[in-house]
This record gives C-alpha cells, structure tokens and sequence, in this order.
C-alpha cells in the first residue's frame, strides 16, 4: 500500500444500524447513512476501525496521511473525523486536526483524536487546544460506538441550528421587505393627493397605528404605532391571533368596497388588564397601489387603529365637523341607503327569502325589539340594516359588538360615563345615548352580564335612561335589534341568560335561514356577487361552476359565498372554471360523478321548465282516485326523472331537494334501479 493510497469501504446494504438504549444493549434503528473519514497509517487499526463501524452502518472513507486526509475532507462531505495522533510521516494528527477546523467549510465536523494511549494530562489538553471533540483509545473499541453516536449527535443538531439560523435569516429579509413596503404604503397614505383627504385634518383623530392585510386577514405591514399596541411581532401574524374574541378579523375581512369605521373593541393585555381601541377599514384607498399589479393577491386593506382614550375628544370634534354637511345632500344619502339596504337587498325566488323580505318590511313598520338569530353569514347585520333603513326614523344606525369588550366596559359603552365632581370633562354619552331617534343594533347580545340585562330591559321597557343623579331620567326614543347564535331559550334554564329579556326579545323574532335551505338561491347571489366584484374584469360563471356551487353545503352561508366569488374574481380572466375555485370545492367537483353534471342549458335558471308537481297533478285523470300528498310526491319523482332522463342528481336538484333526501325518497317510495321514468303508478 502506497502513502497516498486512499480506500473506501462501504457498509453492506443489509446491515442493521445499532443503538444503545438506556441499558447500554444495542437496539435497531433507522438512520441515514453517514459518512466518516478516517486518517489512519496503521494498516492493522484500518482494519479494525473499517469492519467495526461498517456494522454499525456507517460509510469510511481511509486516509492512510494526513495531507491525503486534509484532500478527502475538502473534496467531499463527510460528517465525522477520526484522526490518528502518531501518523507515521508527515503532519501528525493535532496539526491535521488544527487544519480541519480552519477550513471554515468544514469546522463544524466533529473530530475524533485516536490514541495509542494517552499518558498525560498535557496530551490531552494539546488534543482540546487543537479543536477536537473526543478521546479514543487505538485497540479498545468498547467505546467506540457510544462516542461515534454522540459526535454525530453533535453534528446533526449543528445542522440542525444551521438550517433554522437560514430560515431565521431569510423570514428577517421578508419582514424587512414587508415593513420597507409598509413605510413606503403608509407615506403614501399620508401624502395621496386628489380628491377628498384619506384621514381628518386634525391631529387629536390621527391613527395610533396603521396595519396593511391581506385578502386573508395576514398582517403584511404595520408601522411602529401598531408594534406599540400589541407590543409583538406584526408581520406574518393573522388578525383572529392577534386580538382574538374581538371580531377585529371579521370586520376588516367584510370591509371589501366602502370605508368601515369606528369598530371598537377591547384588546386584552394579559394579567387582567386591556386598552379599549376603534378601528376603521380603508379598502379603496389600496386600489391605487394595487392596480395594475401582476399579483392578484397583492390586493391589500388599510386598518387605522386608535386609542378611544385618546379619541374621545377628537372625536367630538369630527362629529361636530361632520355635521357641517350640507342638510341638501343628506336626503340623497339617506335614500340611497335605504335602496342599498331594503328588503329587497335579500336576493333569492326561493319561499323563505320571500318570507325573510315579507317580514323585514313588517319589521320596518313597527317601534318593539326584534331578535334576529341564525348562523354566521346568514345576514343578520344585512336583516338590522334593512330594518332601521326601511322604516321612518331619522337618526344614526349603530353596530354594536357584545363580545368585543370585557364584561366592565360594556357597561360604560351602552349607558356613558357620568360627569365626575371636577365637572363634565370625564362625562361621555353612550351608545343607546347616542342612537337617539335611531337603532341600537346588539351583536352577541348573550354576551352581556345579567345585570346590565336587567337595566336594558329597564330602559327598553320604560322608554327612558337613567341619568347620573338617583332617581331621574328622562326620555329616549331608541330602536333595539339583538342578534345571537346561541339557543337563547337553553342559556336561560342555565341561567345565563334574562328570561325577562329573552320575553321582550321574542315578541318579534325572525330566525334567518341557512343558504344550504335555500339552494335555487345560490346561483341568484353567486350572479350578484360576481357583477359587484367582478365588475370591469369580463368574468363569468362556467356552467361547471354553477353546478358546484349549487351542491356545496356552504357552512359559512352568504358570507362565505360571497367571500368565494370576491376571492376568484381576483384572480380569474375570462370565464371562470372549476380550477379557479377554493379547495373545497374542487374536491366536492373530483368526488362527484361526471355523470351528475347537469348542463348549463338545464339549468332551471337558463332553460324554463315545468313544474313537476303540476305534472304529477295532471297525470291524476281518474276522478275516483283519492289524491294523497304521498301520491303527488311519487309522481313528481317520476315525472323528475323522467325530465332527466334518469339522472337522479338533476332530478334531485330539479325538485329542489338534497341528494341525500331525494334517495331517501326513492328508497320510500319504493322507485330502485328498475323503476321506469314514466311510471306513474300511485
């Protein structure tokens, strides 16, 4: 064997890599293969290093110099080092070891000195002082694999460091990227020009900070002032963690085309303490940086936070400043608002949407409390708006949302803060104050303390609130719409909840429906949504599309129908297909058969058809038969079928049923595989 000779052993495939447990027995188990070099002259140790760890798995590389060793080590990647401290020419092994923890490619490798025995204090010290990890002793081996496992320990962990100090390396890049395009929006905010001014003149209602969101609620910018209020990392944070139970996120995310202001909500501080903030949604203002962008997804909302403690007087200010409107202008506005949020603002042919506009319009006429319960998205402030917009009173619509504050704020929040002693500076009214001639609209109404319920229905019932000194009051006309998703009914038997409120509440109750209860309706709305967002782009539905729209459940309603079509019409060109659409729905297209595609020219909103129960009426042609609702809903499920030519799922949909019923009622009536279409026996 020469000097430079250089051999390469590798361990057998079949091999099993070893471990030692907590009682030192080696056990099986999966690792990748790792590669050592060893720098040994001893023909004799090579051996005996070489079988050792190639049955425990490993792949060696032997350097029989150390000049031929300091080359492999350069030339390749290999995750441990042993070194032979007596090479036999040459360099010995604390020079090679100094010189492989100078390269700095290679000066995280662990090194491993081998002995052929260490006599002193000071050759081990030397062996440290050159960078080594580790001690082994030449010929003794009982050793070898505990130390092998930790030295590789050691260098797994070093990468693992090296790869998060990458990923912590490049996240600091983006979010300084993102806070440079949150400086450069926020100047640009603060210095846009042409038409009216973005934020009020006066300095007492300039923002305490400014965030910058995405379509999806992800803060991608927030200016100093923002970092002060939550006192954390901003960017890459959604807004439901940031200021959860507030319903800050779902107030910016339904903020898509006008200015939405003056949301306010109590950010909890940890240890009991919290900061009462407003907050206001300028989406517009982005369409000027947005425009024009290659990105959809760059579409970006302004959120202005505000300290109310600092507000207050400000806002006084503004108020006063807003009422300087021209009185010509507000009759236009107010008729404006009263067609944008009518009756009629409930699309849909189907029977309980006609029953939701019926009943907002009876709502509209009347002075009593209503209660508007339903799931999320199913237009409940749509319902409160409609019904404040439609009737004759002449003062301000207020929003109120219960779980956004703590249980000793809301307090202050409905009734005010009384003058102190010192005068009328600390005095401010409260909202029921405030909606005078008005309506007061309470979100989450099961939220409130049982005894602020009791004053409510106080002031609800006697028409006047309590003022600062005891015993007097005076007057107010104000307008209570409450809405809950909670079973009011079931949190009264467990007391949480006023039965003397709940009684007030239901006198006049309207539960809005699921959009799930109302499917016929689905392609209404997606065709209205898709002409308010889609507007200028040249979209269009596919006929695909509509039919998976109308199969999906929509557990989000409306709202999450409307964010669907808002959030393609961002992205798609042209006609919009099943790929533009969200996951869900893409997966609800791949399960379903191509067979239950009903064509666009089928659809009962494009092709007019006739009503199949009115065909199951005249297929009853002998007087003497006695007509039975079973009877009529046989035969309007064969007279389906037969307008589908057997297709079960737009018969299904024909009729306007579930899939899951319409084979409910099959199995019922007995209709299986080998009824024909136009049976229609009863």
């Amino acid at each position: 064997m020469t000097d430079i000779e250089t051999k390469r052993v590798l361990a057998p495939r079949t091999k099993r890599t070893l471990d030692l447990g907590r009682g030192g027995r080696a056990s099986p188990r999966r690792r990748n293969l790792e590669r050592i070099l060893l720098i040994e002259d001893d023909r004799g140790s090579q051996i005996l290093f070489h079988n050792r760890l190639a049955e425990l798995g490993y792949e060696v590389v032997v350097a029989p110099t150390g000049a031929r060793g300091l080359m492999e080590a350069r030339a390749a990647r290999f995750d441990l080092f042993l070194v032979d401290i007596g090479l036999g020419s040459g360099i010995d092994g604390y020079e090679v070891c100094r010189r492989l923890k100078a390269v700095p490619q290679i000066h995280g490798i662990p090194v491993v000195l081998i002995s052929g025995d260490v006599k002193s204090r000071q050759e081990l010290h030397r062996g440290y002082e050159a960078g080594c990890e580790a001690f082994l002793v030449k010929g003794d081996l009982t050793l070898v694999e505990d130390v092998i496992r930790a030295m590789l320990r050691i260098r797994s962990l070093q990468d693992e460091l090296a790869t998060q100090n990458r990923l912590l390396e490049e996240r600091n890049r983006r979010l300084t990227q993102e806070r440079q395009r949150g400086v450069d929006l926020e100047q640009a905010l603060r210095e846009s020009g042409g038409g009216p001014p973005i934020l009020p003149s006066s300095p007492s209602v300039e923002p305490d900070g400014v965030l910058i969101v995405d379509t999806e609620g992800v803060v991608r910018a927030a200016d100093r002032g923002a970092h002060d209020i939550f006192d954390k990392e901003l960017e890459g944070r959604h807004l439901a963690s940031l200021a959860p139970r507030t319903g800050l996120e779902a107030f910016v995310r339904n903020a898509r085309s006008a200015l939405a202001s003056d949301y306010r909500f109590d950010l909890d501080l940890g240890k009991g303490s919290s900061r009462s903030l407003s907050a206001s949604v300028l989406p517009a203002v982005l369409s000027r940086f947005a425009a024009g962008s290659p990105d959809p997804e760059s579409a970006r909302k302004v959120v202005l936070l505000r300290d109310v403690a600092k507000e207050r007087f400000g806002g006084e200010l503004l108020r006063s400043e807003n009422e300087a409107v021209p009185r010509r202008e507000l009759g236009p506005l107010i008729e404006a608002a009263r067609i944008a949020f009518g009756p009629q603002a409930f699309l849909g042919s189907s029977p309980r949407r006609k029953h939701v506009r019926t009943a907002l319009r009876e709502l509209a006429a009347i002075d009593a409390p209503v209660l508007l319960t339903g799931a999320d998205g199913t237009g409940k402030v749509l319902a409160a708006r409609s019904i404040h917009f439609s009737g004759e009173r002449s003062g301000p619509f207020l929003p109120f949302e219960c779980a956004a504050f703590r249980a000793e704020r809301l307090e202050e929040e409905l009734f005010g803060r009384a003058p102190t002693k010192e005068g009328s500076a600390g005095s401010r009214p409260g909202l029921i104050d405030l909606a005078s001639d008005g309506t007061l609209f309470l979100r989450s109404i099961e939220v409130l303390p049982m005894k602020l319920q009791e004053r409510l229905c106080d002031v609800i019932e006697s028409g006047r609130l309590p003022r600062a000194e005891p015993g007097e009051s005076r007057p107010v006309r104000v307008r209570f719409v409450a809405s809950s998703r909670e079973d009011l009914p079931g949190l009264v038997k467990e007391g949480r909840f006023s039965q003397r409120l709940l009684d007030l509440l239901l006198g006049f109750h309207l539960q809005l429906p699921p959009l799930s209860a109302s499917s016929p309706d689905i392609p209404i709305l997606a065709e209205h949504f898709l002409a308010r967002y889609g507007a200028g782009r040249g979209v269009s539905l596919s006929s695909e599309v509509h039919w998976i729209l109308s199969e999906y459940d929509w557990p989000g309603n409306a709202g999450e129908l409307e964010a669907c079509i808002e959030r393609v019409c961002t992205r798609a060109k042209g006609e919009i297909t099943i790929r533009d659409l969200p996951g869900p729905l893409r997966d609800l297209y791949s399960r379903l058969s191509p067979t239950d595609f009903i064509p666009s020219q089928d659809a009962p909103q494009q092709r007019e058809r006739r009503d199949p129960l009115a065909e199951a009426y005249e297929t009853i042609t002998d007087p003497a038969e006695s007509p039975s609702l079973e009877a009529y809903e046989r035969k309007a499920i064969l007279h389906a079928l037969r307008e589908t030519s057997g297709d079960k799922l737009a018969a299904a949909k024909l009729l306007g049923i579930g899939k899951s019923t319409f084979y409910r009622k099959l199995r019922l009536h007995g209709i299986g595989p080998g009824a024909r279409p136009d049976d229609t026996r009863t």
